[in-house]
């Protein structure tokens, strides 16, 4: 059948598999933008309620008409019920129950569409590009013969932390919180600020309190908690790693990752990726498309538009994190205030922190505008013609092309 399929001089086919939140949506919608543009097809597989919400809110299908048919969507069903929020504290929900049903639905797809080649449309997939903690769909690839690639849609820092939690935990540096201790109590203690020594590369600033979330635990055997720091260092069993990150922002822990995982496509960052390569194709979609999960809200715009040239910047908590009024206090000046951290352990007091955004943009205010202007500088250098992140791509699709059976 592989000769028959060469014979035929369709592209090669490559499944994309999101964890349906969000985020992790947006970046590999954006991923598969870029693989269609490089005239291979691409299916990216969502889950029954995300898919639905896409085509309610977002232009998904407009999007991608312009590849005339390389983009195809698959679903199976996540597991839950219908009034699920699928937000908020019950997220890892979405996990927990994937991790149910997610290998016996992702297994009865592959089998009864012929690992989607729609008939003879399409090749069969031969590669699988995958979410973090979805390994449950390792077993019915390697049986097809279909090497996999895990995608991990946080930074670098994020990523090699959750790797190391082992050692992590090994060296009793885990923040343990009390059973019944609410939030403002943990933040305040001064263990949180102790130095973590066991994630190598970041031992000289990487606190305890920086740790990813997941550690957040009162207990180490955490069921949520080993169910990640598993599914992390599966990782290193795949063909390669792809990051939404860049050589010139994160190089030293990227150096790092390569030691476990030597195949490492670092692309990012995507949206820059995707926006320079549509202009360059110049492309009647040239701004990058909604993928919002939600109806979106444009009445902020005539505001922006009133505001002076590159003098906003737009700061997302992603569709998962809960704030309350208080919490919002830190962010509450935002047409003068960005890409500034507070010490908030002390206080929630609006004037007492309404002084202190004031007193630390009198004196940081342009040390923090000329790193941003570097680190665009930067970006753009890493995704055009010969930079970092543009070689990384094409390794990437030449990977895809090499492994068409």
């Amino acid at each position: 059948m592989g000769h028959q399929e060469i014979a035929t001089g369709l592209p090669p086919h490559v499944l994309i598999f999101p964890l349906p939140m969000q985020g992790h949506i947006n970046s590999m919608l954006k991923l598969a933008e870029l693989l269609c543009l490089s005239n291979l097809h691409v299916t990216i597989l969502l889950s029954d309620y995300t898919h639905g919400r896409l085509r309610r809110h977002a232009n998904i299908e407009s999007r991608f008409s312009r590849y005339s048919g390389a983009f195809r969507v698959a679903t199976i069903p996540d597991g839950l019920p219908e009034d699920h929020p699928r937000n908020g504290e019950r997220s890892m929900e979405i996990v927990m129950s994937l991790l149910k049903v997610g290998g016996s639905e992702f297994r009865k797809l592959m089998e009864s569409t012929d690992a989607l080649s729609y008939g003879g449309a399409r090749r069969r997939v031969n590669v699988l590009i995958m979410d973090g903690v979805l390994s449950f769909a390792v077993p019915v690839v390697e049986e097809m013969g279909i090497p996999f690639i895990y995608f991990r849609t946080v930074g670098a820092c994020s990523f090699w932390a959750n790797f190391c939690f082992k050692q992590v935990i090994e060296a009793g540096e885990i923040p343990l919180k009390g059973k019944d201790e609410d939030k403002y109590s943990y933040w305040k203690k001064e263990e949180l600020d102790l130095i973590v020594t066991s994630v190598p590369g970041m031992e000289g600033y990487l606190r305890r309190r920086d740790l990813p979330a997941f550690g957040r635990v009162n207990d180490v055997n955490d069921p949520g908690f080993q169910t990640i720091i598993r599914e992390t260092r599966r990782t290193a069993l795949s063909s390669g790693l792809i990051l939404n990150s860049f050589e010139d922002l994160e190089g030293p822990i990227l150096d790092q990752i390569r030691k476990p995982i030597p195949n490492l496509y670092s692309i990012g960052p995507l949206h820059t990726h995707l926006k320079a390569r549509l202009e360059s194709e110049k492309s009647e979609q040239s701004s990058i498309s909604s993928s919002s999960f939600w109806e979106e809200d444009r009445s902020s715009i005539t505001w922006l538009d009133s505001q002076p040239p590159k003098s906003v910047i737009y700061v997302s908590f992603g569709s998962v994190t809960l704030l309350t009024r208080n919490e919002l206090l830190e962010f509450w000046f935002v047409s003068d205030v960005w890409k500034v951290g507070l010490d908030m352990k002390d206080t929630c007091d609006r004037v007492i922190v309404e002084k202190m955004v004031k007193d630390i943009m009198e004196v940081r205010r342009e040390e923090f505008l000329e790193r941003a202007k570097q680190l665009a500088e930067l970006a753009k250098k890493a995704i055009s013609e010969g930079g970092t992140s543009y070689q990384n791509l094409n390794r990437l699709i030449e990977f895809i092309k090499s492994s068409v059976q």
